[in-house]
């Protein structure tokens, strides 16, 4: 059975995923808001006000950047069945407006 692991250098052990605190992930989504990229400067000041590492500041905006593209994408998308969809017109023009004044 171990007949393909006789050459095989053991493997490395990955390190294990970070748990942001509520506190370091609202601090990194507001800082993200107004910038996308980060100077190094500006990672390494995070990453001391938030009791992280750089390479776990610079992976977090990576991962915050992939995920802002593919939501942009995943909105496109529903634009576009949006717009395809007969249904959608027809919806729009049988509704009610709400009554949103309280009593």
């Amino acid at each position: 059975l171990n007949l393909f692991a006789k050459n095989q250098p053991p493997k490395k052990r990955r390190k294990s995923r970070t748990a942001f605190t509520n506190q370091q992930i609202y601090e990194l989504e507001k800082r993200f808001l107004y910038q996308k990229y980060l100077t190094p400067a500006d990672r390494d000041e995070i990453a001391q006000n938030l009791g992280l590492s750089n390479a776990q500041v610079i992976t977090w905006f990576q991962n915050r950047r992939a995920k802002l593209k593919r939501d942009l994408e995943e909105i496109k998308a529903d634009v576009v069945a949006a717009k395809t969809t007969p249904e959608l017109p027809a919806l729009i023009e049988d509704a009610q407006p709400l009554d949103l004044q309280t009593k």
